[in-house]
């Protein structure tokens, strides 16, 4: 692994296969990768502590399904915020439980948010209370009618 120029990190094929492996379940043991790939258990523990330092890995964690507790509306929210506000709004809006992605964007709207409700009853407040905040222009909402792939937990791009 190369840290080059920009912050982006060059990966060598053992670290690609590495991330392919506990990105398809990240409960393989080092053990397991090492013995998948030939190689020492020392060796998988330090690529994969350098890649967690160096941020190509920022953490371990469960994809959950949202759907199987009970959130199972998921709605892509457009919101217009007052001029130099957006940082503050989104430090905010970051712990609603309900808002699983933020995304700065160009064009007619500063931000989309990715949510999940439970009903349309939760979507309707949380869009009333956003509305309640000053510095919310407006905001635009779409229901997602089917999920044809959402893959927040991995990548495929290797």
């Amino acid at each position: 692994m190369v840290k080059e120029k920009d912050n982006i990190v060059k990966l060598d094929d053992t670290d690609v296969k590495i991330l392919k492996i506990i990105n398809k379940d990240v409960r393989t043991s080092y053990r397991q990768i090492s013995r998948d790939l030939d190689v020492s258990v020392g060796t998988i523990h330090n690529r994969i502590d350098k890649m967690v330092k160096t941020g190509v890995i920022k953490k371990f964690s469960p994809v959950i399904d949202h759907e199987k507790l009970g959130f199972v509306l998921t709605t892509i929210i457009g919101v217009r915020v007052k001029g130099g506000k957006l940082k503050n709004w989104e430090e905010k809006t970051f712990f609603n439980k309900n808002v699983v992605g933020i995304y700065d964007v160009t064009g007619e709207y500063d931000a989309f948010l990715i949510a999940k409700f439970r009903n349309t009853s939760e979507l309707n407040s949380f869009i009333k209370e956003l509305l309640k905040d000053p510095i919310i222009e407006r905001t635009y909402t779409q229901t997602v009618l089917d999920v044809i792939k959402e893959d927040m937990g991995s990548s495929n791009i290797l």
